[in-house]
């Protein structure tokens, strides 16, 4: 190989040479050191296309790589100065052109070289959580609702008793946030940075769609419903999700974590939409209905201390109203009292 004709796209092209520069290789580390030696005049050359990859490395902190791109800048316009007491204006000005549009060329090569080398799948890979992170956690208490704009103009709908965590780095390479509790999720759409939302050992991936996730602590599973879009739901190990499977809209996965077991069914994409609005619909409820639909909307566990004496048969409609307003009227029909402590209610007839 005649590396003298070798102009910077070339080496930097040049899959031993990538190698070289990132000093993983010891074979190609002597090769190349071994080549500065034979071949002493393309010693500025080299160190131009080595100063180019380095440049674009993430491992090189900002002001390393403007004191990189400077020296660079430098070494293309002594070259010029020095072509240009040589050779008639001309020629300079077409030389000078294609030093330029070479240089720029081999920056674009550079990029695509070091992004191919250092490719990540962010869609599968969960960071770290920093306990000590500096970025909002977000929490609501009993009987509490908030809505978040996050900053990327994805929003959550959190329901009480509900804690979001978010990535120091969200919005850079992917978009994470952990949660325990449930919430709605409406995300917007960039599929360069997917959306993942971590709870308990599940992991929910997304890129713009909307669904809701329940997490409760005292729930045995996890349950994830898709309204629009498209999502895939695995299992968190070692910061890789495996054990994907995706929904499309009107599915949902059930998992139960402590037997990594996934069972998905269809729901009636209503039932989002009165969870969102609080929409609570009874028609002759039995005590069993009550408990699973205050259950649904709320996020809260209903225990009783003694059954009733007559079955329950409720009949009523509320929308956006607050838990102990509807407990209120379900208990004035039906003789009973209620305490709450935490995310329990005890009914007491």
């Amino acid at each position: 190989m005649d590396y003298s004709l070798y102009t910077i796209e070339d080496f930097l092209t040049d899959e031993s040479f990538v190698k070289y520069c990132l000093r993983d290789n010891h074979q190609d580390i002597a090769f190349w050191e071994n080549i500065l030696i034979r071949y002493p005049e393309l010693s500025t050359k080299i160190h131009q296309a080595e100063s180019l990859f380095f440049l674009l490395s993430v491992k090189i902190d900002p002001q390393e790589k403007e004191q990189e791109l400077s020296k660079l800048k430098s070494s293309i316009e002594h070259l010029q100065t020095l072509e240009s007491e040589q050779i008639p204006a001309k020629t300079i000005r077409l030389k000078s052109r294609t030093l330029w549009f070479s240089s720029a060329a081999a920056i674009l090569i550079a990029i695509g070289a070091y992004a191919l080398l250092n490719r990540k799948d962010y869609s599968t890979t969960i960071p770290v959580y920093n306990e000590l992170s500096t970025k909002a956690t977000i929490k609501t208490g009993y009987n509490e609702r908030k809505s978040i704009r996050l900053s990327d103009g994805s929003t959550v709908l959190m329901n009480s008793l509900t804690t979001l965590k978010i990535d120091d780095n969200y919005n850079e390479n992917n978009r994470v946030l952990w949660m325990d509790g449930e919430a709605h999720f409406s995300v917007a759409k960039n599929k360069d940075k997917p959306f993942i939302v971590v709870s308990g050992k599940t992991a929910t991936t997304a890129l713009g769609t909307s669904f809701k996730i329940n997490n409760y602590k005292m729930h045995t599973s996890t349950s994830v419903m898709l309204t629009t879009g498209k999502v895939s739901v695995g299992t968190v190990n070692h910061q890789k999700i495996i054990n994907k499977v995706e929904l499309i809209p009107g599915e949902q996965v059930e998992i139960v974590e402590t037997q990594n077991k996934f069972t998905k069914s269809n729901f009636e994409l209503e039932k989002v939409e009165n969870w969102a609005e609080r929409k609570l619909v009874f028609s002759m409820a039995s005590l069993k209905d009550i408990k699973s639909v205050l259950k649904e909307i709320y996020g809260v566990e209903i225990r009783t201390e003694k059954q009733p004496k007559k079955p329950i048969a409720f009949t009523g409609q509320f929308k956006n109203e607050n838990l102990t307003d509807v407990l209120n009227a379900i208990g004035f029909a039906n003789h009973f009292t209620y305490t709450i402590k935490n995310d329990t209610v005890t009914l007491a007839f």
